[in-house]
């Protein structure tokens, strides 16, 4: 197995437009991942250093791209893809992921909000905040944490309404980003292993109910 330093970078696709059709996402032309449903993670691939036309399609049709953008992978990244916003406002967000480890035990944490009309949010661990005002497309920084299970509350940051509450397990030495997916109504939070903690073709990921 190449290591992920020698002129490549380790990237995924995350599938994050709610109620969007299923895609198959093209690199200067050449086929990368196909049938990525909405909330779904591809695995993660092997991509040379350059720029690239990333031209996203409904899978199984190429006539009319969904989207079109020019992104740059440079040596050595840990990265996620997230096809963000709705048809008519639709962004690639590139998600670098840490490449450090853990210390102590402890485990790292972030978020990243891609739920495209949910206002400024604001994340509690059993009732303590962790971020603040997070916006659309907003990827926040790790903290480290214990391992242990933590009640995660989720709050409008203008006045702390509590939107969804869940119970989420946080395990020793490992690195997890949780995705905020889908409308204000019925969004989601997804518990996903960073690459650097579990590196294997099927990347696990859990929905929290």
């Amino acid at each position: 197995m190449r290591k992920y330093n020698d002129k490549y970078s380790l990237i995924r696709f995350l599938h994050a437009v709610p109620r969007g059709v299923p895609v198959d996402i093209y690199l200067n032309g050449s086929l990368f991942f196909n049938r990525v449903l909405f909330t779904h993670f591809s695995p993660y691939i092997y991509v040379p250093v350059g720029t690239y036309e990333v031209s996203i399609f409904p899978t199984m049709s190429k006539e009319t791209a969904l989207h079109r953008e020019t992104i740059k992978v440079l040596d050595g990244e840990l990265c996620t893809l997230a096809l963000t916003g709705y048809y008519d406002d639709l962004k690639l967000l590139l998600i670098p992921e840490d490449k450090e480890g853990t210390t102590n035990s402890k485990s790292k944490v972030r978020v990243v909000h891609l739920s495209p009309n949910l206002p400024e949010l604001n994340i509690l661990a059993d009732k303590e905040i962790l971020f603040s005002e997070i916006n659309f497309r907003e990827v926040t920084d790790y903290l480290e944490m214990p391992s242990q299970f933590y009640t995660i509350d989720i709050e409008l940051a203008q006045n702390n309404r509590l939107l969804r509450s869940n119970r989420l397990a946080i395990n020793k030495d490992r690195i997890y980003t949780l995705y905020i997916l889908g409308n204000f109504a019925n969004f989601q939070i997804f518990q996903s292993l960073d690459g650097a903690t579990f590196i294997n073709p099927v990347v696990r990921y859990k929905k929290l109910i």
